[in-house]
């Protein structure tokens, strides 16, 4: 006994030093890389506007333009941090690592209620930080960290309130749980919109499908709280009623644009702020094996084993957790308006799975795996100390415009359809931008003017003679138009 206690408190200490250390690499990342286009440059510099011009009903990527495509809420987190913990890089992403923190708290709170052994909280923790859809999402100025974990409080309190016994000692623990809950429908609904309550819908709703119907009910009731919807009303109404009075027509864009179009016209052409996404049906499974990648060999395994749609045996812990892991991903099969970041909210209900199945699993296969994890955190030191650098300056603006400010801080820059959002960002908004062929040969045709183009357009104007490159990465290139001869 003393033994098997030796060995867990061995395990934990060394997935918790595992865990550290993942978190010293994403750190590392956070503070070093720039913001790269168009995802995360776009949404820092929706931060940075939104706090430079105060707009903290409505975000902005610019003065002119309020931002109707997502809720306010990440842009509060990110917007507040850059103004209260440096104007940086890593103040924008800190939200997001708090975030994800926040998402593995979660299941510490739930623990009890899945009976997880903190060594097993370890290793689901472990899991999310090393699966990278969860890396990613950990250190980057994107929504998807802020949704991630509304949603799995959402779901802890839910099953909480799923498996509580209607005891005397329990009433306040409930009452707590439901108003949780109510709280993070609300959240929610500034999070990411109607969205959210989709992706917390869909599994309860796949649970209730997998269960006896009296149980579904009765879990009903259990949910259900006339304090908690007023609770929830309160934090909706509270943004959404001032915002649609303020800027009308951001209701009818974001409900019906933001969330049918999106989603059932490929290639929508009403999107005001990036460019609709189109991909084959069913890519949200390639996508997910690309989010869970050295983790997937134990999801295959898990759904040989369990059968989760299809097992009347299969214990009720089991159906909700494999309920949450697959509602959003059947949810997304038929959709061809995705993103890879749709895994997301699957995955802490998968570290959960794996974190209690491991035990059960053959001894040959868990080496593997363990040779696997060994493999792919290497992989991952290499991938953030040397190829994510180098990857991210080429998908980014700073080092040509901290090159322009240098050499020339007194010019004017301008950019011709090249990192809109980045190079925005890092000149304050001080960029020119050019919108038309016209333009550009207008612009070339002076002496002295700084460009930011594509490196093959660059190229060509320097072979003609209209200008000389400055600094040059694989997309893009700093240019100065033909100088005056002195």
């Amino acid at each position: 006994m003393k033994l098997k206690s030796r060995l867990n408190l061995n395990t934990s200490s060394l997935l918790l030093a595992l865990i550290l250390f993942v978190i010293l690499l994403r750190i590392i990342s956070m503070i070093s890389l720039p913001l790269t286009d168009t995802t995360e440059a776009r949404y820092a510099e929706l931060a940075r506007v939104t706090a430079t011009g105060h707009y903290w009903l409505m975000p902005h990527m610019s003065p002119e333009q309020p931002f109707f495509a997502k809720p306010p809420l990440s842009t509060w987190f990110s917007a507040a941090s850059w103004l209260s913990f440096g104007q940086s890089e890593f103040a924008l992403r800190l939200p997001s690592f708090i975030l994800m923190m926040l998402t593995c708290a979660a299941l510490l709170y739930g623990a009890t209620s899945f009976k997880l052994s903190r060594q097993q909280w370890f290793f689901a923790s472990f899991i999310i930080m090393t699966a990278p859809v969860g890396f990613i999402t950990a250190g980057a100025v994107m929504t998807d960290a802020t949704q991630l974990a509304v949603i799995t409080w959402a779901m802890v309190f839910l099953w909480r309130i799923i498996i509580a016994e209607p005891s005397v000692g329990n009433k306040k623990v409930l009452k707590f749980d439901q108003l949780g809950f109510w709280a993070m429908l609300g959240l929610g609904a500034i999070a990411k919109g109607l969205a959210t309550w989709v992706l917390i819908g869909l599994p309860v709703i796949l649970f209730w499908l997998l269960i006896p119907k009296a149980a579904a009910f009765t879990q009903f009731k259990k949910i259900w709280s006339w304090l908690g919807v007023l609770l929830f009303l309160t934090i909706v109404l509270a943004w959404y009623v001032p915002a649609e009075i303020y800027y009308p027509g951001f209701l009818k864009y974001f409900i019906v644009g933001e969330h049918f179009h999106r989603f059932i016209d490929p290639g929508w052409q009403g999107d005001m702020y990036g460019t609709a996404h189109s991909v084959d049906i069913g890519m949200i499974w390639v996508y997910w094996a690309a989010s869970i990648a050295l983790w997937l060999p134990v999801f295959i395994e898990g759904v040989r084993k369990d059968r989760p749609l299809l097992n009347a045996t299969l214990d009720i812990e089991r159906k909700w957790l494999w309920a949450w892991v697959l509602a959003p991903l059947l949810f997304f099969t038929f959709s061809r308006n995705i993103i890879w970041t749709y895994t997301l909210t699957a995955l802490p209900a998968f570290a959960i799975l794996i974190a209690k199945s491991w035990p059960t699993l053959n001894v040959r296969f868990k080496k593997i795996m363990q040779g696997l994890v060994a493999c792919w955190l290497l992989l991952l030191v290499i991938v953030t100390l040397v190829w994510l650098p180098q990857l991210a300056e080429e998908k980014s603006a700073r080092k040509l415009v901290r090159e322009a400010t240098l050499k020339y801080p007194k010019s004017t820059l301008y950019s011709y359809f090249s990192h809109k959002f980045s190079v925005s960002y890092y000149t304050q908004g001080q960029v020119r931008m050019i919108e038309s062929q016209q333009m550009l040969n207008d612009l070339l045709a002076v002496p002295n003017n700084l460009v930011i183009i594509s490196t093959e357009l660059a190229k060509e104007t320097e072979r003609n003679g209209q200008g000389t490159i400055l600094e040059i990465n694989a997309s893009s290139a700093l240019l100065i138009t033909q100088q005056k001869v002195k």
